[in-house]
């Protein structure tokens, strides 16, 4: 999640152009991924297994879940260490993007305050 700053404090000049800054670097990744990254342990079926008798749960197992909507959840296995990875450096180019995406929404918000248009980069 962004870290709201104060930018009542800044002039406006600055702001306009930390967001023309913003817009001109902003780049999408191929990679990105909007999910959770979900490690489970579980415990099998067989009674004699160690799982049970011993309480080691097998695992790791990862699995990567997106919510559609109500009662709407698809989840995908990751099977190898490459998937896995992939699927974190999805994580982490979504959540940069989000980061910038609040960043210009923060910017045009006080711009908006102080009466600016905030479509003039």
């Amino acid at each position: 999640m962004f870290k709201i700053s104060p930018l009542q404090r800044k002039p406006t000049l600055a702001l306009r152009q930390r967001k023309a800054h913003l817009l001109r670097s902003f780049q999408l990744s191929p990679d990105i991924l909007h999910a959770s990254l979900i490690e489970c342990f579980v415990k099998c079926g067989k009674a004699k297994c160690r799982c049970r008798t011993e309480g080691s749960k097998h695992g790791p197992f990862f699995y990567l879940k997106r919510c559609f909507g109500k009662g709407q959840v698809q989840s995908l296995l990751l099977k190898s260490p490459e998937q896995i990875e992939q699927a974190r450096r999805g994580l982490a180019a979504y959540a940069q993007a989000q980061g910038t995406l609040d960043e210009i929404s923060q910017i045009n918000q006080e711009l908006l305050r102080r009466g600016e248009p905030p479509g003039e980069a």
